[in-house]
């Protein structure tokens, strides 16, 4: 019941969203997110709908010979923590990026309101690069034009939602918060497709 209700507002309201995590989050630990759903338990769950589409769809994984490959991508289960973490990088990376720019250190306290604010921005871009990919397995002729649609719009919202959230907690300009917001998502992706070119290639 809290899912829908709450990916709803991360998806129209990222803005107001950061500001509800940083209410909540300093409530005691018993009334956080009351009348709502955790925002850790919020991404895994869409990364569980993620995969249920997948299976639903009947999708092949990645084939690799390396051993390293056949262990991250061989199996169900293995698919699906390489999947939950890759967007907890994206989620970390934000958090991380946030803790450097306000000089504090990194630790578990200073850490839990940033990444639990990434955590539910990332969880339409899950569920919308999940449809992307379910599109370009479509034995339709627009499935090729409407995976890349959904892929970008994907990415695009992403980073608005960053924007918004980045705003709303610091202020500032709209315009410099996107470029931070970009430049982290791409320090980011290639970060982790340079890990995975190294362990799986």
């Amino acid at each position: 019941m809290f899912y829908p209700r709450m990916f709803w507002r991360v998806l129209i309201h990222p803005g107001e969203v950061a500001l509800y995590t940083r209410r909540e989050l300093g409530k005691d630990l018993e009334h956080r997110f009351s009348d709502a759903i955790s925002p850790v338990l919020m991404l895994i769950l869409s990364v569980a709908i993620a995969h249920a589409l997948e299976m639903a769809l009947r999708m092949s994984s990645p084939r690799l010979s390396t051993p390293v490959g056949q262990l991250l991508f061989s199996s169900e289960q293995g698919l699906l923590l390489t999947r939950s973490a890759v967007f907890c990088v994206y989620a970390l990376g934000a958090a991380l990026g946030t803790l450097r720019r306000q000089r504090l250190p990194v630790n578990r306290e200073t850490l839990r309101e940033p990444f639990s604010i990434q955590a539910f921005v990332a969880c339409p871009f899950v569920v919308a690069l999940a449809l992307a990919q379910a599109a370009t397995a479509s034995p339709m002729q627009a499935g090729q034009f409407t995976a890349p649609a959904i892929g970008v719009l994907a990415v695009a919202w992403y980073l608005w939602a960053r924007m918004r959230a980045f705003v709303a907690l610091n202020g500032g300009s709209a315009l410099r918060a996107l470029g931070s917001v970009v430049v982290s998502f791409l320090l980011t992706t290639i970060g982790l497709v340079g890990l995975f070119a190294a362990v799986i290639l």
